[in-house]
């Protein structure tokens, strides 16, 4: 089975099919939480067969057709390697924090140092394309990178969005996750009108009362962030200068003691699920969308209001993949007016609870989720806020080969508007 393996990156794919992710499903044990270093990675595949097989599962029989699943997240450990060796590398000439905090300031200038570096080792060790690797990975729902970086000493995990306090494993994390989309052709980025347009925020337990605290210590319904922002290609009707939602959501992992749950819902097992009546109804300019919490004081703020759309689509067909924008909470439609809208919403929304799957990030790991082709939230987090809880860091990866002037702010250059 190795054999199979390897031509294709030595991956471990797994399939949200197969083995249901439930959080005590003995195959997602084995296959997430596994012994971190490389060579367990590279037994996985083995052990998976095995479990497969003696658990009936003959449609997965061959490790090539996991693969090959519509439904499939990756794990690519040689990636995560190729990043951590540039990364090693460059920070021969950035040794003290302040150089790599200073680096992060200029995340374009920082890919463009180290981003050549990650395709010649991972060509170099693995003898395949690079380019083979990055048009497989952008197809992917979600891609794992186990152990690209070592957290190291940290500070007590903070207790807000911000600040991401200065340390060597905050910043080593940092410095990865913006190599690693770099490599990936993606700018990392933020938007002014979200947390002060802060680069990375802290996914942590927020110490207080009220609805916010509350919030950060339950699970999260699956949504793409940035809704109300166009797909990638596509002009706001109202604001030609407003900047596409991410391809990515990047997620490092710092500290995760308990074990919680990223969930991930890929939109290849929700469409398969639904009729082609529904598909077309969400496909139609026919939901109005409503901005994330997060979003809306920074929009207020910039332009005078929250942004929204009247009229948008949930999918959308680009180039053989239908894209997705979708959260609970922000679509809007009548169910008098537009009951046949309202039946494929409410469709849409059951298939999304029943084809979820999850992951744990450990500290050390960088979770990319596509923002295009998948639905990304959590499980219950608990918990008090501080000590050694949670800590993720999340950022954004766009591809902005085609970002215009008045999308991006000149200063700093990586913050889109609005």
């Amino acid at each position: 089975m190795t054999e199979q393996v390897t031509p294709l990156l030595r991956t471990v794919a797994v399939n949200s099919k197969a083995l249901d992710m439930d959080p005590t499903n003995t195959a997602n044990s084995l296959t997430i939480r596994a012994a971190r270093s490389t060579s367990a990675w590279a037994r996985i595949a083995d052990d998976m067969m095995e479990l497969f097989e003696s658990r009936g599962c003959r449609q997965y029989s061959h490790v090539s057709t996991i693969y090959q699943c519509s439904g499939a997240h990756l794990i690519s450990v040689e990636f995560a390697a190729a990043v951590q060796a540039a990364v090693q590398t460059w920070r021969h000439s950035h040794q003290s924090l302040e150089q790599m905090r200073d680096a992060l300031h200029e995340p374009a200038k920082l890919v463009a140092e180290s981003s050549i570096a990650v395709r010649d080792a991972y060509q170099e060790s693995t003898g395949q394309s690079f380019e083979a690797l990055s048009a497989s990975l952008w197809v992917a729902p979600f891609v794992m990178l186990p152990q690209v970086f070592t957290p190291g000493q940290l500070p007590e995990t903070p207790q807000g969005f911000l600040p991401v306090p200065d340390a060597e494993g905050t910043l080593v994390a940092r410095v990865s996750a913006v190599v690693a989309m770099g490599a990936l052709g993606m700018e990392t980025v933020s938007y002014g009108s979200e947390n002060d347009g802060a680069l990375f925020v802290n996914l942590v337990v927020i110490a207080g009362e009220g609805r916010i605290a509350d919030k950060s210590k339950g699970a999260m319904r699956g949504h793409t962030d940035a809704v109300t922002f166009p797909f990638r290609g596509q002009l706001d009707a109202c604001n030609s200068d407003i900047a596409p939602s991410p391809d990515f959501v990047c997620l490092s992992g710092l500290r995760n003691p308990d074990g919680v749950r990223t969930t991930v819902v890929p939109m290849s097992d929700v469409l398969a699920a639904l009729s082609a009546e529904h598909v077309d109804e969400l496909k139609k300019q026919q939901f109005d969308i409503r901005s994330q919490k997060t979003f809306i004081p920074g929009m207020n703020l910039i332009l005078g209001s929250e942004h929204g759309i009247d009229g948008g689509e949930i999918l959308l067909d680009v180039g053989g993949e239908t894209w997705v924008r979708y959260s609970h909470s922000s679509i809007r439609v009548d169910e008098d007016e537009k009951p046949a809208a309202a039946e494929a919403n409410a469709a849409f929304a059951a298939a999304c609870l029943q084809h979820c799957t999850s992951v744990v990030v450990e500290p050390g790991d960088i979770l990319l989720v596509n923002n295009r082709l998948a639905l990304h939230g959590r499980g219950d987090v608990g918990g008090e806020a501080g000590g050694e809880s949670r800590w993720i860091l999340r950022t954004y990866g766009l591809d902005t080969t085609e970002l215009t002037k008045g999308q991006r702010y000149s200063k700093p250059g990586y913050m889109l508007f609005p």
